[in-house]
């Protein structure tokens, strides 16, 4: 019985392994039947054993039409190169094919596929059979067909636009050029346009003693001719004399006190005009300096009621541009008398500096009628101005602003000023590259 028993247990064993493997077969074939792809079984040969269900609808050959014939005469597509000896041979030898091929459906249409050969063998490396897997690449194709056309329009259009822009580029630099070039002749044209006028006004400030000094001088004279004749005649008392003394003490202190005058404004003019029309560095004193600027600037000052203060370190020595503070303050100080205040109006302008942190700060304030809000971001901006009716360019503050940010290397700030008016403030560094501004 326990023979027996054992004999039953083992033939049990050997139906469930055959069971297991007709359902391994049964999966297995149902997924090469169904396989998205097309699978073609050849002999070593090359004749075709078996098609799958995508082949024929590919193809729109039958399986019935292609069993049996060898793969090559089928025309079915370039896999005729494949059975050449040398490619086949290798597939034989277990080596796997991979490509990608044109091929021809039954009605003479072609498409494209991506092919892989795969040689079968029976477990003891004999090939006894060869599967061909093969994939429609056509809309791959298709879709890396239309990238590149996209890359190559891209790249044309890219080339085309750089082209565009590196012609735009040009313009602009051009245009830019042109620009600068008009903006730097009417900052020279502003620049000359305000010492003539400082020219103007020094000459008829000037006059006015010189005027005094030629009416003391001719005064003299003729007295001088008066007690000459009264000597010559013998006819000079002692009172003429003393009062021909008299004549002569007042009329060259006159003389004096006015030729000093004239001589302080020429000088003042001259050191001022140098300095605006040059572009040289020099020492000086800032305080002193400045008041140099206001006082030629008195012929316009004069004719309003405006006070001008000025505070600031006496001993404060710059190395620097003179011309460009002699610029800064005339321009400020005409923009006020332009835009702050109404005829006939008396203000007050303040100009202060001091050192703080390695810098110089500067400040310039009016008690006037202020900015308007929505003007303070445009007022450095070129010919922009509030009053172009009473002759403003709207250049005066773009000259402060070019000077200070480019000539000097500072920065500029405009703010209302508390209790009204408006507020300037200059910071430059006392050291830099070039010698520009050090103390």
């Amino acid at each position: 019985m326990q023979v027996k028993y054992g004999v039953f247990r083992c033939c049990r064993r050997v139906f469930a392994l055959g069971d297991w493997l007709k359902q391994e077969i049964r999966r297995l074939a149902y997924l090469i039947q169904y396989n998205p792809n097309t699978i073609i079984f050849t002999d070593p040969s090359g004749k075709i054993e078996y098609v799958n269900t995508v082949f024929t609808s590919q193809t729109g050959y039958s399986a019935d039409e292609v069993v049996g014939r060898p793969i090559a005469d089928l025309g079915l597509d370039d896999l005729s190169s494949i059975i050449k000896a040398y490619n086949w041979q290798d597939i034989l030898a277990g080596y796997v094919w991979e490509g990608e091929l044109a091929s021809i459906k039954k009605d003479g249409s072609h498409f494209q596929e991506q092919v892989f050969v795969l040689p079968v063998t029976d477990g003891q490396d004999t090939v006894t059979s060869v599967a061909f897997v093969r994939r429609d690449i056509t809309e791959r194709k298709l879709a890396e067909h239309g990238l590149l056309e996209l890359t190559d329009s891209l790249e044309q259009r890219v080339i085309e636009r750089t082209s565009e822009l590196d012609a735009s580029n040009r313009e602009l630099k051009e245009t830019l050029a042109r620009m600068q070039c008009m903006q730097d002749h009417l900052v020279q044209t502003e620049k000359m346009a305000s010492l003539g006028g400082l020219i103007a006004g020094v000459a008829h400030e000037i006059n006015t003693p010189v005027g005094i000094a030629y009416t003391a001088s001719t005064h003299l004279r003729q007295n001088a001719r008066d007690i000459s004749d009264l000597y010559a005649g013998g006819a000079m008392k002692r009172s003429d004399l003393a009062e021909f003394l008299d004549v002569c003490l007042e009329s060259t202190r006159l003389l004096i006190s006015n030729l000093d005058r004239a001589s302080e404004l020429i000088r003042s003019f001259k050191q001022v005009a140098i300095d605006q029309s040059g572009e040289g560095t020099r020492r000086f004193y800032l305080r002193e300096y400045i008041a140099e600027v206001l006082l030629s600037l008195r012929p316009m000052l004069k004719k309003t009621s405006h006070v001008v203060a000025l505070a600031g370190d006496r001993d404060l020595v710059l190395h620097s541009f003179p011309g460009a503070f002699s610029q800064i303050f005339t321009n400020l100080i005409t923009n006020s008398l332009i835009h702050a205040y109404d005829e006939g109006q008396a203000g007050r302008l303040e100009i202060s500096f001091y050192q703080a942190e390695g810098q110089l700060v500067l400040t310039f304030s009016d008690n006037g009628k202020g900015i308007a809000k929505g003007n303070i971001d445009h007022i450095f901006a070129p010919f922009f101005t509030t009053n172009r009716e009473k002759g403003g360019s709207g250049l005066g503050l773009h000259i402060v602003y070019n000077i200070v940010s480019q000539r000097l290397h500072g920065t500029i700030s405009c703010q209302e000023r508390p209790g009204g008016g408006t507020l300037f403030k200059i910071t430059l560094p006392l050291a830099q590259e070039g010698e520009s501004l050090n103390v």
